[in-house]
């Protein structure tokens, strides 16, 4: 998992959506965006362990607009 991995939550009240991996915290948290709930200017934190790797990666949009382009296209829906 890097920065830019398309994620699947595993465990939480969001279980199940989809996330872009925008970075990690000092803790080892990965910091995910969806684009909508979750903006780019506070991405949400998340354990690693409660989220899935898809094996799929896309350059880091730089828009909440653009984030949602890209999970659209991701065919992971």
């Amino acid at each position: 998992m890097e920065t830019g991995s398309l994620v699947i939550s595993k465990a939480g009240g969001d279980s199940g959506k989809i996330y872009i991996v925008v970075g990690f915290d000092e803790k080892g948290y990965a910091l995910v965006t969806d684009g909508k709930r979750h903006k780019l200017a506070s991405p949400k934190k998340k354990n690693v362990r409660h989220i899935a790797d898809t094996g799929r990666t896309v350059s880091v949009p730089k828009t909440d607009a653009a984030v949602v382009t890209a999970i659209r296209r991701s065919d992971l829906r």
